[in-house]
């Protein structure tokens, strides 16, 4: 890092096709303020399975589950009612109705967001909750999917495909990994009737 260097990406946004930049902090690493639309993140290190590394994009579309957008918002809700500061509180409170407004929104937006990671460019960061979640994005010839977190080693957690059905499913998969029944130790989750 030099002095008055600014790191920063730039690209449109799949959705909205407006300018996005994203500037490197070393508090927060790469953020985007795109309100409204979509969140993004990078992805510097790629996964690796084994010996084996995959090349992915760089940027990733942040998709989170209404699982994770809830346990967000239970996070706030216990931070807004312990803040004394009626200006903060205020704040946490808009934040929380912003995140309210957010739930039912990653379903809807699949069959777009397959069409943004067609290319290459861009992939899926879908965010299930409780630090598991799943990378999806377009290889040279398929759809891969890998999970990650809590979730890495996951039976189902690997998908290489060429179906966007598939994907699809699999998608739908690490959106409602935790509204079925677990059990510890055993098959965490019955698979979701696709």
């Amino acid at each position: 890092m030099q002095t008055g260097f600014e790191p920063k990406i730039v690209f449109l946004c799949p959705l909205c096709h407006k300018d996005v930049e994203m500037v490197y902090s070393r508090s927060e690493g790469w953020a985007a303020d795109h309100g409204g639309c979509l969140n993004f993140s990078v992805i510097r290190k790629p996964p690796t399975i084994g010996e084996r590394e995959f090349k992915t994009p760089l940027v990733f579309i942040d998709l989170e589950s209404d699982f994770a957008i809830r346990e967000a918002i239970d996070g706030l809700r216990s931070l807004a009612a312990e803040e004394a500061d009626s200006s903060k509180r205020s704040k946490i409170e808009a934040g929380i109705r912003r995140l309210e407004s957010k739930i039912g929104f990653a379903e809807k937006r699949i069959p777009q967001l397959l069409e943004a990671i067609r290319s290459g460019t861009y992939g899926i960061r879908i965010v299930s909750g409780r630090s598991a979640g799943a990378l999806v994005w377009r290889g040279e010839e398929k759809f891969i999917g890998i999970s990650y977190g809590q979730a890495q080693n996951e039976e189902g957690g690997m998908i290489l495909t060429s179906q966007e059905e598939e994907t699809k499913g699999f998608i739908l998969k690490w959106l409602h990994y935790w509204d079925g029944a677990k059990i510890v130790g055993k098959k965490p989750f019955p698979q979701p009737d696709l």
